[in-house]
């Protein structure tokens, strides 16, 4: 039993769990695609720590020589992650605390009799977890997403279909990251273009026809594509970090890991997250770019709470315009909708793309290698406006998975091209760093 595996798949039923709530006024215990992430790089990098203290492989935090415990045998590492992730996943999801405790005894009951060893590797994973928590205690992700929008051309304001939704994640660029010490001045910060310029307007087009709910240009393929990667929030689907580790997952077990290679691997995919999400929130609200519903809507000069328009003349605005939007997968009374955050960059570009550089560069995947990977928006059960989705099982190489997932975002109409491009460029510094430095902080 790879324990890596195990509580990584653990990890990604409670997320799923987390946005399925059993109240319907319930919110996630971690909302978001920023939240979530850090959760589950806490998650994963303690049970790196706690694999690599008893193999004597260099851990991402600093134990004393008192602290970390003499070599001890596999059923000892194993039960030392599952004490990891088991308290880390009561700490961050506590409404779940019965089926964690139950997924724990269960974990413990596969193993060799409760020998002295095991009983060593339950306590130093707990002191493993312990520390991490500690260490992610006043990080800056207690804040407030209290937020004023503006009102001038260009700035984000609420998704119009769906005026309640608010803001999210208005400070997350605030965060500590987790791999990447001095995040924010490591990466250099790109500005959309300007509103009055060429390359808006190109990007403008190209959403305005492709993104559009109703009489679009989108092929039947593209608006597969869109759905394939979505992972919105919606019930029992979760946001993008889960669908990227699912992924990891499937190219892992294609390569036939062992536990010591998913450990390192898992934790560096889900602390390159946690950093992208950080970043890319920083510059989502350092810009402030509005989303193309608002932004084709307000196009034309007299429009919207200004009535400036964007002063490009390539473009031309639609009052009435909709997008295809994120789908409300499992939930056909709710519409679809635009996230409740700026534009620039795109997180889904800026978390995939740190993920699967991450993959790549861990597995030593090529061109040729292909990853056989099926996503919980179209896997036979997932329920749309037209019904059961049938199942879809995709083929792709590194490069094709992040093309795919940059396109998905225009292809639904919740962001221009420009986005995804910057999310690239984000996710790509990122994983390099993560990759060269791992399990220390670059």
């Amino acid at each position: 039993m790879d324990a890596i595996l195990h509580w990584n798949q653990v990890a990604l039923d409670a997320v799923r769990s987390d946005f399925t709530p059993g109240n319907k006024d319930e919110k996630p215990e971690q909302g978001g695609p920023t939240r979530t992430s850090r959760a589950l790089a806490i998650i994963h990098l303690a049970m790196y720590d706690a694999h690599a203290g008893l193999n004597g492989i260099p851990t991402y935090l600093n134990y004393s020589a008192a602290e970390l415990p003499p070599a001890v045998n596999a059923g000892a590492t194993a039960s030392a992650v599952s004490a990891a992730a088991c308290m880390t996943l009561l700490a961050l999801y506590a409404r779940q605390r019965t089926a964690t405790l139950a997924a724990h005894e269960a974990f413990l009951s596969g193993l060799i009799a409760r020998d002295p060893e095991i009983e060593q590797g339950l306590v130093w994973g707990r002191l493993v977890a312990a520390r991490m928590l500690a260490e992610r205690t006043a990080d800056g992700s207690d804040v407030s997403d209290a937020y004023s929008p503006s009102t001038a051309p260009g700035r984000h304001r609420v998704d119009p279909v769906n005026p309640e939704q608010g803001f999210l994640g208005v400070q997350w660029g605030k965060v500590k990251p987790f791999a990447i010490n001095n995040l924010t001045n490591r990466i250099a910060a790109r500005p959309p273009n300007p509103l009055n310029s060429p390359g808006y307007a190109t990007d403008y087009v190209e959403v305005l026809e492709k993104g559009r709910a109703q009489g679009s240009t989108r092929t039947p393929k593209e608006t597969t594509i869109g759905i394939f990667w979505a992972y919105d929030g919606a019930s029992g689907i979760g946001v993008p970090p889960r669908l990227f580790n699912q992924f990891a997952r499937a190219a892992a077990l294609d390569k036939s890991r062992n536990e010591t290679q998913n450990a390192r691997l898992f934790a560096m995919i889900n602390a390159a997250m946690a950093d992208a999400g950080i970043y890319a929130w920083y510059e989502k609200f350092l810009y402030n770019l509005w989303r193309p519903v608002v932004g084709i809507r307000e196009a034309d000069a007299f429009w919207g709470p200004s009535g400036g328009g964007d002063g490009n003349g390539g473009t031309t605005g639609d009052p009435f315009w909709v997008p295809l939007g994120s789908p409300p997968t499992n939930q056909p009374a709710k519409a679809a909708f635009t996230p409740n955050f700026p534009a620039h960059p795109s997180g889904h570009a800026t978390f995939g793309t740190a993920a699967f550089r991450v993959v790549e560069r861990e597995l030593g995947l090529t061109e040729a290698d292909k990853i056989r990977f099926v996503s919980d928006e179209l896997d036979g059960k997932a329920v749309g406006s037209t019904g059961v989705r049938p199942r879809y099982e995709r083929s792709m190489s590194i490069n094709a998975a992040i093309q795919e997932n940059l396109d998905s975002r225009v292809f639904l109409g919740v962001h221009w091209r420009q986005d995804s491009v910057e999310g690239e460029r984000i996710g790509n510094e990122i994983a390099q760093l993560v990759s060269a430095h791992f399990p220390s902080r670059a």
